[in-house]
């Protein structure tokens, strides 16, 4: 069992995308009905910190991820363990950067629509505030985490897909070597690998009995 589950999702998301998987469900800022506006990083992750007791098992989709291990890392009293899906340490080293070029004027071109259909593989619809969004978007691209994954004392599960179009599954292992302790699975899928939340509930479920 998942202990006081807190699902955090990826950007251009929104609590959504976890369907009815019991537990906390958020919307970031700027994202689904999250009337909040976006300010940073840091202040995205202590709302997110006031809303939590103690003690919870944190999923975190894409920048989910790097919003749980800022979470872990600067409230680690709220966190039991993280459960880390398609996270980069540092996604603006991810790629090269004409590739990071290309994924923004991929977005700017091509609209929201587009991204949502190669990061989940289907369709998907909800609210987003644009101008937030692509601040957030910025502030992910430089946000480095690599110093500071060494002092994470969680216990750490690293879910990637195999055919991850977003992330490069090369992040997954960078990840894993940061992280100490941390056990990496790798997924037969893409950016979200599972058929859907359930599926992904149940891989969870699984992996977290494990250890």
């Amino acid at each position: 069992m998942l202990k006081r589950p807190l699902f955090i999702h990826g950007w251009a998301f929104s609590s959504k995308v976890f369907g009815k998987l019991p537990g906390i469900k958020v919307d970031l800022p700027s994202h689904g009905a999250s009337r909040e506006r976006y300010s940073g990083f840091g202040n995205m992750v202590k709302k997110v910190a006031l809303r939590l007791s103690s003690g919870h098992d944190v999923v975190g989709w894409s920048l989910g991820g790097s919003v749980a291990l800022l979470l872990a890392l600067q409230f680690p009293s709220r966190v039991n363990r993280l459960f880390l899906i398609g996270t980069s340490p540092f996604f603006g080293r991810a790629w090269q950067s004409e590739n990071i070029r290309a994924f923004r004027l991929m977005v700017r071109r091509k609209g929201i629509t587009a991204f949502r259909q190669l990061a989940l593989g289907r369709e998907f619809e909800d609210e987003l505030e644009e101008k937030g969004a692509m601040k957030m978007l910025e502030d992910y691209i430089a946000l480095d985490l690599r110093d500071r994954l060494p002092m994470i004392r969680k216990k750490v599960f690293i879910i990637h897909g195999e055919k991850d179009r977003v992330v490069p599954p090369k992040e997954a292992i960078r990840l894993y070597t940061l992280v100490k302790g941390s056990k990496l699975i790798f997924l037969p899928g893409g950016h979200f690998p599972a058929e859907d939340e359930r599926s992904l509930f149940a891989t969870l479920l699984k992996v977290g009995g494990d250890l």
